[in-house]
């Protein structure tokens, strides 16, 4: 029977908060990918509709965008839960969540500039 002291379970308290802070991270940037999703295609077809008024042509653009989007996203989810939740108690895995906050921010100035 091994005791532990007070650093040992603060220890295993900051890494479980740390995990924790980080699933809850995981998912809010995995919801607001989903929002991405559909704000990309919007921006497609607005685009598209400033320089052509085919407009089965920007429909079939903004699917492709779909498409892209979300495979893009559905790699983001898998790589983040995979690897940065494993990483997130060593200070590893924060770089992958700083990255996708970036990108959905930039994907969001972009919607709003468009």
């Amino acid at each position: 029977m091994s005791q532990q002291g007070p650093s040992g379970r603060r220890s295993r308290w900051v890494r479980g908060l740390l995990i924790l802070l980080g699933a809850i991270t995981w998912l809010f940037t995995a919801g607001l990918g989903l929002v991405e999703i559909y704000l990309s295609r919007q921006m497609v077809v607005r685009i598209w509709g400033r320089f052509s008024t085919d407009v089965p042509m920007a429909t079939l653009a903004g699917h492709v965008m779909v498409v892209i989007m979300a495979l893009a996203w559905l790699t983001y989810v898998i790589f983040a839960g995979e690897i940065g939740l494993k990483r997130i108690a060593s200070n590893g895995g924060w770089t992958i969540f700083a990255w996708a906050v970036a990108i959905e921010l930039l994907i969001l100035i972009l919607y709003f500039l468009v």
